[in-house]
């Protein structure tokens, strides 16, 4: 189970370029479901990746993997737990 509680990232707090990527987010997901996640650029698709990875903490919340508290560990350890998987742009095939 994967669970996301309370989750909350800023950038650039306290500046002129100050940007709330999450606010207040919470999903519980259970094994076997299956989750699309969209949005126009800049809605925080990637920052809710990178802090379910731990390449980012979040400044607020809880990441829960199989009701373990895994908000503080880095990427290397999350790995035990969680794998990811990225999408690849092939370069159009060159026309005959």
């Amino acid at each position: 189970m994967l669970q996301l509680k309370e989750l909350y990232k800023v950038f650039n707090e306290g500046t002129p370029d100050e940007k709330i990527a999450l606010h207040q987010v919470s999903l519980t997901l259970m094994p076997g479901d299956f989750v699309t996640v969209i949005g126009s650029n800049g809605a925080g698709k990637s920052t809710l990746m990178n802090m379910i990875s731990g390449v980012l903490l979040p400044d607020v919340g809880e990441v829960l993997i199989e009701n373990k508290d895994v908000s503080k560990l880095p990427e290397h350890k999350r790995g035990k737990y969680i794998g990811r998987v990225f999408k690849t742009q092939w370069p159009e095939p060159p026309l005959p």
